[in-house]
């Protein structure tokens, strides 16, 4: 009987070190932050710029949803800020923005100076942007057919998923009744936009706050195409930038820089 409660007593012994560790180990996990109390008109995606912390990182420490509309009074947990910070508010375009700005989905955008350097090997693995189709370049950025072609054009079959290339607020997500088709332009940070268009459907909504790799709409034709494929831009101050520059270096090309490197 004396031998099983020592027994007993050795085992605690031993096995209350391993409690004490996990229950440090839990309170050292505890991430901390401030708590930001959301006011009329702030956004996901506006209160992740003022923080610098991703909208995928937000909607998990406070279990949001895609494109969850925020409410006054609302408060949300953010991650490793240490200072409330001010948020700007979220403004729609007004009538004559939206006129300028469908207006530029229909005629050509301004284009890029021309580069005064050698441009360098593109192989990027750390790019900001993510695809927002799988497919192959149909039609690259630059002069066509005797004008500005502002975008790449990516392949795809019917209905494929588009997804947002980087966080960011819908700003646009209609038919422009034009060469586009239905289009979604989303306004990222640093003045940066990315469109998507000749979509054969658009989920996204304007004032919705996107997640890099959020689903926005789906592959078509609509508009002026020849067939389904997504034409996607990456504008700057209304400046149309080559996306390549921004988008992550494919399988094909890393697989060419090896070779040529052997």
């Amino acid at each position: 009987m004396w031998a099983l409660v020592s027994l007993v007593i050795i085992l605690c012994y031993l096995v209350s070190p391993v409690f004490a560790v996990q229950k440090q180990s839990k309170s050292a996990q505890k991430v901390k932050g401030v708590t930001h109390v959301v006011a009329a008109g702030q956004t996901l995606f506006e209160i992740s710029q003022a923080y610098h912390v991703r909208v995928s990182v937000l909607m998990q420490a406070n279990h949001i949803k895609s494109s969850t509309r925020l409410k006054p009074g609302q408060r949300l947990f953010i991650p490793g800020a240490k200072s409330v910070k001010k948020v700007k508010v979220y403004r729609p375009l007004t009538t004559q923005e939206r006129s300028v700005l469908e207006r530029s989905l229909s005629d050509e955008v301004v284009a890029p100076p021309l580069p005064t350097e050698p441009l360098r090997p593109r192989i990027k693995t750390d790019a900001e942007l993510v695809w927002p189709i799988v497919g192959p370049i149909n039609s690259p950025f630059g002069p066509r057919w005797g004008k500005f072609h502002a975008g790449i054009d990516i392949g795809s079959p019917h209905y494929q998923e588009v997804v947002a290339a980087l966080d960011g607020e819908v700003l646009y997500a209609d038919d422009t009744k034009g060469p586009l088709g239905k289009a979604v332009v989303i306004q990222h940070g640093r003045e940066l936009r990315t469109v998507y268009a000749h979509l054969s459907i658009v989920i996204a909504q304007e004032g919705d706050t996107v997640r890099q790799g959020q689903a926005i709409g789906g592959v078509g034709d609509t508009g002026r195409a020849t067939g389904p494929h997504l034409h996607f831009e990456v504008r700057q101050n209304g400046v149309a930038l080559n996306p390549l520059e921004y988008l992550p270096s494919t399988i094909d090309e890393l697989v060419q820089d090896l070779s040529r490197k052997q």
